[in-house]
C-alpha cells in the first residue's frame, strides 16, 4: 500500500516558500462510499452480509453526528476522535460583552484527530510515500484537508 503525491510549485507570491517545491497526496480512483466500503468490508472473511455491515455503518454515522452536535466527542479506536470545532472570524470581538454568534463564527465543522495507530508519527512510519508516474490520470489532484493550518509551506 502506497501513499502517492504529486510535486506542485508554490505560486504564490506573497509567500516565503514563493517558488518552492512540495509533495501534496493525490487519491487514487474515486471516493468510496457506505455501500462500497460495507461490500469491501463483507469480503474480508466476515460472516455478516454487506448489507448488516452497510446498516450498522449507517446508523454509526447517525449516531456520530447526533453526539458531536450534543457537545461530544467519539473516539474510534485505532481511526479518529471526531468532534465539532468553530472558526471565528479572524477580528475576533473587541471585549467578551461584544461578542456575538452572529457576527464572530464563521463556521461550525467536524474534526477528526487521528488516534491509536493512525497517527502521523505511525502513518510516516507506515506509509510508503511514492509519486505518480506523471501519465498516471486516475487520481484526485484536490489538497487533503487537514483540519486547519496550512502544512505545506504557505501555499
Amino acid at each position: 500500500m502506497s501513499v502517492f503525491y504529486r510535486k506542485y510549485q508554490n505560486k504564490n507570491l506573497n509567500s516565503l516558500a514563493y517558488g518552492k517545491w512540495f509533495a501534496r497526496a493525490v487519491t487514487i480512483g474515486k471516493t468510496i462510499n457506505v455501500d462500497e466500503l460495507a461490500k469491501h468490508m463483507s469480503e474480508h472473511n466476515t460472516p455478516y452480509s454487506k448489507g448488516a455491515i452497510k446498516g450498522v455503518l449507517t446508523d454509526m454515522i447517525g449516531c456520530i453526528r447526533e453526539l458531536m452536535l450534543e457537545g461530544k466527542a467519539v473516539k474510534l479506536e485505532g481511526l479518529a476522535i471526531f468532534s465539532v470545532g468553530i472558526r471565528t472570524k479572524k477580528n475576533g470581538a473587541p471585549t467578551s460583552a461584544d461578542f456575538s454568534t452572529t457576527k464572530h463564527i464563521d463556521s461550525v465543522y467536524m474534526r477528526a484527530r487521528a488516534t491509536g495507530e493512525f497517527t502521523r508519527s505511525e502513518l510516516t512510519k507506515a506509509g510508503n510515500v511514492t509519486e505518480l508516474p506523471k501519465n498516471f490520470t486516475d487520481y484526485t489532484d484536490e489538497p487533503e484537508s487537514n483540519g486547519g493550518g496550512s502544512q505545506n509551506g504557505g501555499n
